[in-house]
């Protein structure tokens, strides 16, 4: 069944660089960016799922992005890009009689929720001029996952998300005609029996001299998860800002 929901991506990947174009110089574009992320949903490893605000205490962390796209003007050669997203927090709540991973909960507990993940991005550029068009395949690592953890007797238990995972990706910008602005939508995602991710930026960016510019935008993460009895369904959202250097 997943081959076949991946199959999309494969002929997609084969049929891109026959409509692709290429730079006509090597080029570089390096981005970082805080990231404000709120966190919501529930997650479930065992009869009955949890909620992160109400029961686990979750509220909102700042995380980063960074990333590197290398870009050249050999044809048929897929551009490359490289993310880092730090996704990670941790909280204090209270639960009663609630089972995770085998382990029953009452009381006072204390989690971690890890979704720090590594982008590996081959890319087509179909268009480069006032609009810039770019179609993919991304490759995505996730770290490590969720873990509960009693504060009374010490016990923890966990839900691994810890795999890779192949997504479509996309990304369009649009240059406003000389103001030195653009606006942009990013985005990687794919869905296959119960499971679901996807993963979308909307930006403003503003280009000072030498390639040097600065973007705020909004990013929204949600991801639902489903495997056997274990479960998640989790959406992670906010405003970022950070800085791009293209050279």
């Amino acid at each position: 069944m997943l081959i076949k929901q991946l199959l999309p991506i494969l002929i997609a990947g084969t049929l891109l660089p026959t409509l692709a174009q290429a730079d006509t110089i090597l080029g570089w574009r390096l981005g970082a960016n805080a990231w404000q992320q709120g966190y919501e949903g529930d997650v479930q490893s065992g009869p009955s799922a949890i909620d992160l605000e109400d029961d686990l205490g979750y509220d909102e962390e700042t995380g980063y992005n960074l990333y590197l796209a290398f870009e050249h003007p050999v044809p048929l050669l897929p551009n490359v890009m490289i993310q880092r997203t730090k996704m990670d927090a941790d909280a204090s709540g209270d639960v009663v009689g609630f089972e995770f991973d085998g382990v029953t909960y009452s009381g006072e507990v204390r989690s971690t929720l890890d979704l720090t993940h590594t982008d590996a991005t081959l890319y087509y550029e179909l268009l480069d001029n006032w609009v810039n068009l770019d179609i993919g395949i991304t490759g995505r690592l996730f770290d490590n996952g969720v873990e509960i953890t009693d504060v009374t007797t010490g016990i923890t238990g966990a839900l691994d998300i810890d795999f890779v995972i192949p997504m479509v990706y996309a990304q369009a910008r649009f240059d406003l005609p000389f103001s030195g602005l653009s606006l942009g939508v990013e985005g990687n995602g794919i869905s296959y029996d119960d499971n679901t991710l996807y993963d979308v930026k909307l930006n403003l960016a503003y280009e000072f001299a030498f390639g040097l510019g600065i973007e705020v935008g909004y990013r929204a993460f949600d991801l639902d998860y489903d495997d056997d009895d274990e479960f998640a369904n989790l959406t992670i959202d906010g405003a970022y800002a950070g800085f791009v250097w293209d050279f």
